[in-house]
């Protein structure tokens, strides 16, 4: 798998750091998933690519890979 980053500021995660605004590399899933994630706004390049939330902790994604047990959002 691909470098994994979240967003400091609203916790979603990705794989391409320049989608969001205050990225924070992340070592593993076991680092960010089923932790809870940032509560600000989403970053403005993410809010129409969210397509997955984690189940457990409610962290947005646009890949499920990158959550423990992603569910589809909308």
């Amino acid at each position: 798998m691909s470098a994994i980053y979240s967003c400091g500021t609203c916790g979603v995660v990705t794989v391409a750091p320049q989608q969001v605004c205050h990225p924070v590399a992340q070592p593993g899933k076991s680092e960010f998933c089923n932790t809870a994630p940032e509560r600000g706004a989403l970053c403005d390049t993410m809010r129409e690519q969210i397509a997955y939330v984690c189940g457990k902790c409610g962290r947005p994604a646009e890949q499920a890979e990158l959550l423990c047990q992603p569910l589809m959002t909308g």
